[in-house]
């Protein structure tokens, strides 16, 4: 076991790979590309005399982390103490395949205690705003879409099932319906997104009183937008967006990292991976398996907002208990056996199953899931050969002691009271005779073993 890489290296080196990588893995944009390139390369000129609009991405996975970033934009906008910064809207840019249901709540909690208008934009073309999304542009004050874009499925999901339970349906609906009456917007169209998942393309989606502008590029939607009045629970408001100035609100460091560590697949990964890691460093000590894996467990609960499957991480912990039980005690037998058992349940129900319903499509949940999965096997099978091994040498039979060679020399005087040590084979061993005394640099002969002293006698001349 010692002749195995640290497997506190390895995990550390995973975790900095999928924390760089995935991101970009599950997004299938070319990143290089430069997006908004028409808004932002307007000339910049003095800011005191011009109007300005905040620019704020709602990307990927729709967490707490995204809520907090809406809330700090809302905040930011809304907030009259900086003379040099003011902003006549809000642009919430959409391009999600869904999310969490009460970051979604809180999302649209922070449009309406916005003191200016916000607007909901489904952006770049050809990107969508599925479930969750299409929630959010339904509760912003001016609703958008570029060309080539979706919005729709909106029914609640846990795991990969479809929610039927009437209660949390009709709630979701309801919520929904009344941003769409606050709004002025299509109620029965509102409604079929959630019960029937219908979806609809920007020229369905402006036909049927969805959305209230098609455009191309961010300089298109704030001309269209312009002059347009909007209703929000502050009252009437007039839009006052032409030729204004796009700022981006950058996501803060902490926003940045708990949105990372919100991924679905990089957080499943990281509870799995840091649980067998917690069996390894259980089993051998010293290579520092236990601290990794329990910081792994730790950012995992960070990034699911502690919002996790209580369940299933006791079905976890009780599983690894049995397993470190089963390899510190001999045989292995029932008890090991059932732990891996409760182990796998457990991280079966802890990918596929979150305590809550969530607003995300089905086949993303299904992308994510089959993801994880691959992300999770090849370290899942490194843990479990480890611990194959340490199971292995834990119950083999003791080896029968080998002579590598039965001749040898004394290089101390040796008695049946005084041990000293002799050359075997190119080795030092203490040794001890049984009665006989043997001189140093005499030639002496292995006839027997106790414990780590080999028993020696001295060798008759001549041979």
């Amino acid at each position: 076991m010692t002749s195995i890489i640290t497997p506190a290296i390895i995990i550390l080196q995973a975790l900095v790979a999928l924390t760089v990588q995935l991101p970009w893995l599950l997004d299938g944009a070319d990143h290089n590309s430069t997006l908004h390139t028409a808004a932002y390369a307007q000339d910049r000129r003095d800011a005191n005399a011009e109007r300005s609009v905040l620019w704020v991405d709602i990307k990927d996975f729709i967490s707490s982390a995204t809520s907090e970033h809406v809330a700090s934009a809302v905040e930011r906008a809304s907030s009259s103490s900086n003379a040099d910064e003011e902003f006549s809207a809000i642009i919430l840019a959409l391009d999600t395949p869904g999310g969490d249901l009460d970051a979604t709540l809180d999302i649209i909690a922070s449009i309406q205690e916005s003191e200016v208008p916000v607007i909901g934009y489904v952006y770049p073309q050809g990107r969508s705003a599925w479930s969750a999304g299409t929630i959010i542009l339904i509760g912003t004050d001016y609703a958008a879409m570029a060309p080539v874009t979706t919005i729709g499925s909106a029914q609640p999901v846990r795991g990969d099932t479809p929610v039927n339970d009437t209660k949390v349906i009709n709630a979701v609906t309801e919520k929904a319906v009344s941003l769409a009456e606050l709004h002025g917007r299509n109620t029965t169209q509102t409604s079929r997104f959630i019960t029937h998942n219908d979806n609809l393309t920007p020229e369905k989606a402006l036909s049927n009183n969805i959305i209230e502008a098609i455009a191309k590029d961010p300089n298109e939607l704030l001309q269209n937008a312009h002059n347009s009045t909007v209703t929000t629970l502050k009252g009437p408001r007039v839009l006052d967006t032409l030729d204004a100035i796009i700022v981006i609100h950058e996501p803060s460091l902490r926003v940045s990292l708990v949105n990372i560590l919100a991924n679905p697949v990089l957080s499943t990964t990281l509870l799995t991976i840091g649980f067998f890691a917690l069996i390894y460093g259980l089993t051998s000590p010293g290579f520092g398996g236990e601290i990794a894996g329990a910081a792994m467990i730790i950012l995992a609960l960070v990034g699911q907002g502690f919002d996790v499957n209580w369940a299933a991480i006791g079905l976890m912990a009780i599983g690894v208990g049995l397993v470190a039980y089963e390899l510190y005690s001999p045989g292995f037998g029932a008890i090991g056996v059932g732990g891996i058992i409760v182990l796998i349940i457990g991280s079966t129900l802890m990918i596929t199953q979150p305590v809550k319903p969530i607003l995300v499509s089905e086949e993303h949940l299904g992308n994510l899931a089959l993801l994880s999965t691959l992300i999770v096997a090849p370290f899942a099978g490194f843990f479990g050969f480890i611990t194959y091994k340490a199971w292995k040498a834990k119950t083999m039979k003791p080896l029968q002691f080998a002579f590598q060679d039965e001749v040898g020399t004394a290089l101390d005087y040796i008695s049946d009271i005084k041990p000293g040590f002799v050359l075997v084979g190119g080795e030092y061993w203490r040794s001890k005779t049984r009665g006989a005394e043997i001189n140093k640099g005499d030639k002496i002969k292995i006839v027997g073993k106790e414990a780590d002293m080999l028993v020696v006698e001295p060798l008759p001349e001549g041979k």
